[in-house]
């Protein structure tokens, strides 16, 4: 539509083109030349209520020409000098009009996309604030590998090295209890079952997964030797530190050689100073192990360190390479505390049957879950009897064919009560005023031996429990086994004779016989 320009004296307005012809048919013979767009109305009047236009004065805005080619008014020609005016004016008014609508469009836009990105950045915020909240317990409980500790000071272990250190009774080596110690609040009983470890330093990254396993107390006993024991301790230290939040109740005891501390260790709380800027994503174990120091490895002390770990009821001792079932801490805590009186009076220990899975079986199939599963793998061969290729009898009391053959059922419940005879070397789940382990053996074929021998002469029974099972990853390979660990090892034989000669004093009045 076109608009029409009205000049009364100095007044000037735009109307309608179309609403001016409507409204005012007086003026539909009016000359318009085709090519201009506005109209000038010189002598009008409009009448404010109504708003209507009653001159009939009317000629071209921008100089407008009739069909005569002249200016026209309706009483004479528009001075030159005004039309000049008018049309400036006019032109400035379009220009006005179209920047203030460019203005405002893009100012809108602007205003929108603002408002756009202002919601954006406050949905991300609130969701970062969810998260916070909703997962920090998660995110507390894993590993988190990019943690930077840039404070990480190794004095105070030195120093508690040196107040805390004693001698075993051989002297060939020192013990740290409670070196770290970590806890957390716990939703069950933590004073049933705890479970006892013991590993040297290059197994150390395997607790993880016993930490995920075994949501109750874990007590270990890390074992230092070499001339560069230091190193061994930082590493632990660090990797603890790292690792830390994973771990609900766990003690952590050093067993250290007497070679290492005096080659590495003595005197390290004055000339150890050393804060570590450490990665945990970049914390390897460096094999610093040499040959200088030829100290053995000493299961049975570490196993009995391991035990003093916490005041708990019952206890698991278990070696680093043997793991629990899924759900084995679960259902050994319902069967010990549905236990009556009269079998807590009998003094039995429960033995959990453990089993080799081979190795390339992990890589392509999850472990057994459940005993249902298990005897699947077992019947195809994936899965065998601890210790068949070292030595089954070893492991003969268990009764494997029994235990495969009970009737199915979800129940923890004691299948029979074999009686004892060596070299049955059964991992059982017993009081924790069972006899502690024999230190004078080492890395030993009868180092369980005796003290399974020890708890009979004792006085407790042994019940092999059905549903429930430990597992070693891979079989068991002779060839790879250190002679003395064998059965038939002489060394062996002859601590274990030295062992039951002991024994008979100390159990003067007992009845049976290992």
């Amino acid at each position: 539509m076109d608009d029409f320009c009205i000049y009364d004296d100095q007044k000037l307005a735009f109307i309608n083109y179309n609403w001016l012809l409507n409204d005012l048919p007086h003026l539909d013979n009016l000359n318009i030349n085709q090519n201009s767009h506005h109209l000038l109305v010189t002598t009008v009047t409009s009448n404010s209520s109504s708003g209507v236009v009653t001159s009939s004065s009317v000629t071209l805005c921008s100089g407008g020409i009739g069909e005569t080619g002249k200016n026209q008014t309706a009483s004479g020609v528009v001075p030159t000098h005004k039309k000049k005016i008018m049309s400036v004016v006019y032109r400035y008014y379009l220009r006005t009009k179209r920047f203030y609508r460019t203005y405002c469009q893009t100012k809108s836009r602007l205003i929108r996309i603002l408002k756009i990105i202002c919601i954006i950045v406050i949905t991300l915020l609130i969701m970062n604030l969810i998260n916070v909240t909703l997962f920090s317990t998660i995110f507390f409980t894993q590993d988190d590998t990019h943690e930077t500790d840039y404070d990480h000071d190794t004095r105070p272990h030195y120093k508690q090295i040196e107040t805390e250190k004693r001698f075993d009774s051989s002297g060939n080596y020192l013990i740290v209890t409670n070196f770290l110690k970590y806890r957390s609040k716990s939703t069950i009983r933590t004073d049933l079952l705890s479970l006892n470890l013991h590993c040297n330093v290059e197994q150390l990254n395997l607790l993880v997964l016993y930490a995920k396993l075994w949501p109750n107390p874990i007590s270990i006993a890390l074992y230092i030797k070499g001339t560069k024991a230091s190193n061994h301790i930082d590493y632990a230290s660090m990797w603890l530190r790292c690792n830390r939040k994973i771990f609900k109740h766990l003690s952590v005891h050093l067993v250290i050689s007497a070679t290492a501390y005096e080659k590495s260790l003595s005197g390290q709380q004055h000339s150890r100073d050393v804060k570590y800027a450490m990665n945990c994503a970049h914390i390897r174990y460096v094999n610093h192990t040499d040959d200088m120091d030829t100290t053995p490895y000493p299961s049975n002390l570490l196993r009995n360190v391991a035990r003093q770990g916490f005041n708990v009821s019952y206890h698991l001792t278990l070696d680093i390479d043997i793991i629990p079932s899924p759900d084995l801490f679960h259902d050994l805590f319902l069967f010990l505390t549905s236990i009556d009186s009269q079998e807590k009076l009998n003094r039995t220990v429960y033995v959990l049957p453990v089993f080799e899975i081979h190795s390339n079986i992990l890589e392509i199939q999850p472990l057994p879950q459940n005993k249902r599963e298990l005897i699947l793998s077992w019947n195809d061969k994936q899965i065998q009897p601890y210790k068949t290729n070292i030595c089954p009898q070893c492991q003969l009391l268990t009764n494997y064919t029994a235990w495969k053959e009970a009737v199915e059922n979800d129940q923890v419940i004691p299948l029979f009560r074999p009686h004892y005879s060596t070299p049955w070397e059964p991992l059982y789940v017993g009081p924790i005023d069972v006899p502690q382990y024999d230190q004078r053996f080492k890395q030993h074929a009868h180092a369980r031996i005796s003290q399974c021998c020890e708890t009979y002469l004792a006085g407790y029974d042994y019940a092999v429990l059905n549903n429930v099972f430990l597992y070693r990853k891979g079989f068991f390979d002779k060839n790879e086994v250190q002679s003395t660990e064998l059965i038939d090892d002489e060394t062996s034989k002859l601590l274990y004779e030295q062992f039951k000669e002991d024994i008979r004093f100390r159990y003067p009045n007992a009845s049976r016989k290992c």
